[in-house]
């Protein structure tokens, strides 16, 4: 793990599965990858040509489902127009490429849509879980969430990550990729009202949820109590199905009060052996005063009991994009108790030429 080195995202290739030159344009890719020292790659979608091609390179291969704590299932859009859409010369072209870096970005907007929804949510509104004024109405914006307290919500979330393993032909594990979802204005994610939640933490704790803060910490570690029971699922669901396929999980980074407030009792993945690795993600953040402090808390609590893993992002706003920057974010992680890193994502690398960065951080 020590000398490990991971990748996130897809092949940047100009084909597709199924077209004649995709074998070979993604071996061209994989080649590349190993080239700079990767050694681990997290792919979203994989498939047996990827995993094929990867594995002849020595290269380890995850497919990851991105995810919200409790599961998202749909939402109301209210999307933004950007100045970035006029571009003039080809996207792909080396202009466009000088204008983007030039270029401060406007907005105009935001369009709101109609609430769309994922067929099982359309099916099954019992399901649905409730903020505290039990609206049933989605704001522009918002996500609509499927409740953990339903054994058949677990059961289907549980059954699309078997199925993304399915698909891959033979991938090494599987990543559940924690994002951030709705969240009131103290950054507490809104959700678990229902009665399903409700009613057992009156049993359990003679507390009404709706007298307390949303933030209160019994109640939110009773929510979060749920996003562990799935994991032990889906753990459980792997390990039968797809025997030596490790479990892995990455979360965004934060202090160490604002994983709780998302629902993300992480230390008690830990306790319970429930996922094999730790990444954890600096993805809209790359200031070193916050990564040294924020990954030492991390290795801390982990304290050796799985490999925790440093996710630097070079593709959001405020990312690592500066050579440079990335480089030495790398060293801060592993001075700082991280057992290896990584870059998200493969589209940044290919279109900011960061493959010396990335050589450069593997060599750490």
């Amino acid at each position: 793990m020590a000398n490990d080195f991971v990748l996130w995202g897809p092949p940047v290739v100009p084909s597709v599965p199924g077209e004649p030159r995709y074998e070979r344009d993604v071996r061209r890719w994989v080649g590349r990858c190993q080239g700079v020292g990767v050694t681990k790659m997290i792919t979203g979608a994989a498939d047996p040509v990827l995993v094929d091609a990867a594995h002849e390179k020595g290269i380890d291969i995850s497919p990851y489902v991105d995810y919200t704590a409790f599961p998202s299932y749909g939402s109301r859009p209210a999307t933004y127009g950007w100045s970035l859409a006029y571009l003039r010369p080809p996207v792909e072209s080396p202009e466009a490429r000088e204008i983007a870096d030039r270029h401060r970005p406007v907005w105009d907007g935001p369009t709101v849509g109609e609430e769309t929804l994922d067929d099982f949510a359309r099916e099954h509104p019992e399901l649905w879980s409730l903020t505290r004024d039990g609206k049933r109405e989605l704001r522009p914006g918002e996500r609509r969430y499927l409740s953990l307290a339903f054994p058949e919500v677990r059961a289907d979330k549980t059954a699309r990550f078997i199925a993304a393993l399915e698909c891959s032909g033979g991938a090494d594990g599987i990543q559940v990729e924690f994002v951030l979802g709705d969240e009131d204005e103290h950054g507490v994610t809104p959700y678990g009202y229902e009665e399903a939640v409700a009613g057992p933490f009156r049993e359990q704790t003679g507390r009404d949820p709706f007298d307390i803060a949303n933030g209160d910490l019994e109640w939110l570690r009773f929510r979060a109590g749920y996003v562990t029971l799935f994991l032990k699922e889906l753990r459980q669901a792997v390990a039968t199905r797809f025997p030596g396929t490790r479990l892995t999980t990455t979360m965004i980074a934060g202090d160490p009060d604002n994983y709780i407030k998302v629902l993300q009792d992480w230390p008690s993945w830990l306790d319970d052996g429930t996922v094999d690795e730790l990444y954890v993600w600096w993805r809209t953040d790359s200031d070193l005063g916050r990564l040294e402090r924020q990954a030492r808390h991390v290795a801390d609590v982990v304290a050796g009991r799985c490999p925790f893993i440093a996710e630097l992002s070079c593709y959001h706003p405020g990312s690592f994009q500066d050579p440079e920057l990335m480089v030495e974010g790398a060293r801060v992680a592993r001075a700082n108790g991280a057992d290896a890193v990584g870059v998200y994502r493969s589209h940044a690398v290919e279109q900011l030429g960061l493959w010396s960065a990335l050589e450069q951080m593997a060599k750490q």
